[in-house]
C-alpha cells in the first residue's frame, strides 16, 4: 500500500476547523477547479454511514467514485473509504490536532493502484505529484476560509441565492454553507429538495422563500460572452437580467419585513470600452449594448431600494476559474502551445480570482457600510497580452500568437467587439475602502492557485 501524508497548521480552534469540513459545501470548496468532478448523490455529512457518489475523470475516461464515511470522532478525526472508483483501494483519514494556539490537519491517504505493483513503477510518481498539487490547493482554500471566519465572525444567516448553478453560484453556495449559513436556491424548474424554490421570470412567478431571510443574492441571467449576439440572443440576455431583477425587487418590496440586503450581480461592462482611464464606482456609464444592459439591470432593483432594502450592485470583472468563463476558453490553446491574445492585446483586462468573487460578495453581505455599486475586480489590472504571457509562463507553454481583430469581428460580431476587443481599467475602491483583503491581488499568484502551479 502506498501512503501519502500532508499536514497544515491553521490559525483557528480545532473545533472550528472540524466543523467547516462537516458542512454541506465542504466538497465543493475542496475539489480543485481543474478537476472534473460532479456530485451525483449525497447522504448525510461526514458522520459514520454518510455516503457520497461522484463522477470523476480518470485520465481520458470518467468513472463513478463511491465514498463511505466512518471512524467519526468529534473533533479528532473522520475517514472516507472508496467503495467504488479508479483505485484498487483508497482510504483517506482526516486527523485534527490542537497546535499551539491554533490547530492542524493531517490528511493521510493509503491507496493501491490497479495492477499494482507494476503500476506503482509506471504511475506512482504521477499519482504522488497529483495528490501533492490537489492537497496544497485544498489547504490554501481551507486557510483562506478560516481567515475569513476569524475576521467576520459571522452569525448564521438565512440566504436566498438565484443562479446557484451558474459560474459564480456554484462556488458561492458552497462557500456560504461552509461559513455556517443556510442557503435556499431559486431554480427555474420544479424544486426537488427543501432547499430549492421555483421561479420563472418569463411568467412573473416566484415561490415565497424570502420569509425570515437575512440576505438575497441575485446572480441569475443568460450568459453574455458566448457566441454571436443575434437580436433574439440580446433580447434573451436583457430580459433574463432586467425582468428577473425586477421580479425579485418588486416581490420583496411588498413584504411586511423584507430582507435587509439585496446583492444584485452586475458587470464591469457598465463602464464600456474606456481604454486606460482609471475607473471606480463613481465613474459614469459607458456606451454599447453591455453598458446599456447594466444600467437597465441595476435600475430594475429600484423597488427594493425604495422600500428601504440595502441594495448592492456587484459589478463583476472577468472572474477566473479553469472550470468556466474566459480562462476555461483560453486553456485549450495554451495546452496545445498555441498561447494567444485577441486583437492588439493592449485592451485592459480587469480580472478577479473566483475565491475573491465569493468572499467579496459575502463581505458585502456582512458590511452594512456597503451600498450601491461595488467593483469586484482585483487591484492589479493587466493588458490582454500581459494576461496571455503570464498564463503562458505559469503553464510553461509561452504565448506568441495574436488573433487578428478582423477575424474576431467576423466570427463574433458585436460580442467580439464589446467583450474581446474592448477593455476598462476598473479599480475596487469600495471593497478596499471598507476593509476587504484580497486573497489573490496579483494575476500570477491567482493563476498558480487556480491551476495548481504553485512554485
Amino acid at each position: 500500500m502506498a501512503v501519502f501524508r500532508k499536514r497544515k497548521a491553521f490559525d483557528c480552534p480545532r473545533e472550528q476547523l472540524f466543523d467547516w469540513h462537516g458542512r454541506y459545501g465542504a466538497i465543493g470548496r475542496l475539489v480543485p477547479p481543474w478537476e472534473d468532478v460532479n456530485v451525483l448523490e449525497r447522504r448525510g455529512g461526514i458522520a459514520d454511514g454518510s455516503f457520497v457518489r461522484m463522477r470523476v475523470k480518470a485520465g481520458p475516461f470518467s468513472t463513478e467514485w463511491h465514498a463511505l464515511h466512518k471512524n467519526y470522532s468529534y473533533p479528532e478525526e473522520f475517514t472516507d473509504v472508496m467503495e467504488k472508483g479508479p483505485f484498487k483501494e483508497w482510504e483517506h483519514r482526516h486527523v485534527f490536532f490542537e497546535c499551539g494556539g491554533g490547530s492542524a490537519l493531517e490528511d493521510c491517504i493509503t491507496y493501491r493502484l490497479p495492477f499494482s505493483p507494476l503500476s506503482d513503477i509506471i504511475a506512482g510518481r504521477y499519482v504522488t505529484a497529483k495528490l501533492e498539487k490537489m492537497f496544497a490547493y485544498r489547504h490554501r482554500v481551507t486557510e483562506g476560509d478560516m481567515n475569513f471566519i476569524n475576521k467576520y465572525r459571522p452569525e448564521k444567516l438565512n440566504i436566498v441565492v438565484s443562479g446557484a448553478g451558474g459560474q459564480v453560484g456554484r462556488y458561492l453556495v458552497p462557500f456560504l454553507t461552509t461559513q455556517g449559513h443556510s442557503v435556499k436556491r431559486l431554480v427555474r424548474r420544479q424544486s426537488d429538495s427543501e432547499f430549492e424554490f421555483s421561479w420563472n421570470p418569463d411568467t412573473c412567478e416566484i415561490d415565497n422563500c424570502f420569509g425570515g431571510c437575512d440576505a438575497v443574492v441575485h446572480l441569475a441571467g443568460e450568459p453574455i460572452g458566448e457566441g454571436r449576439w443575434s437580436k433574439s440572443k440580446k433580447k434573451k440576455i436583457t430580459d433574463s437580467r432586467v425582468e428577473g431583477t425586477r421580479l425579485i425587487a418588486e416581490f420583496i418590496s411588498r413584504m411586511d419585513n423584507p430582507p435587509p440586503v439585496l446583492i444584485c450581480a452586475s458587470a464591469i461592462g457598465y463602464y464600456g470600452d474606456r481604454g486606460t482611464e482609471i475607473l471606480d464606482e463613481h465613474s459614469p456609464a459607458g456606451k454599447g449594448f453591455i453598458a446599456d444592459l447594466c444600467r437597465k439591470w441595476e435600475e430594475a432593483a429600484k423597488p427594493a431600494a425604495d422600500r428601504g432594502v440595502r441594495v448592492v450592485f456587484v459589478r463583476i470583472g472577468v472572474a477566473l476559474t479553469p472550470s468556466g468563463g474566459a480562462l476555461q476558453r483560453f486553456l485549450p490553446f495554451f495546452h496545445m502551445r498555441l498561447g494567444c491574445w485577441p486583437g492588439r492585446g493592449d485592451q485592459v483586462l480587469s480580472w478577479i480570482a473566483m475565491d475573491d468573487v465569493v468572499r467579496g460578495i459575502t463581505h458585502c453581505i456582512h458590511n452594512e457600510e456597503v451600498e450601491g455599486a461595488v467593483n469586484l475586480t482585483a487591484p492589479e489590472n493587466v493588458t490582454m497580452k500581459e494576461f496571455a504571457r503570464t498564463l503562458g509562463r505559469v503553464l510553461g507553454t509561452g504565448a506568441r500568437f495574436r488573433i487578428p481583430a478582423w477575424l474576431i469581428r467576423l466570427v463574433y460580431g458585436q460580442m467580439g467587439r464589446e467583450v474581446l476587443l474592448s477593455g476598462a481599467r476598473v479599480q475596487p475602491k469600495t471593497l478596499t475602502d471598507t476593509g476587504y483583503e484580497f486573497g489573490y491581488p496579483k494575476l500570477e499568484g491567482a493563476l498558480r492557485h487556480l491551476l495548481g502551479r504553485i512554485l
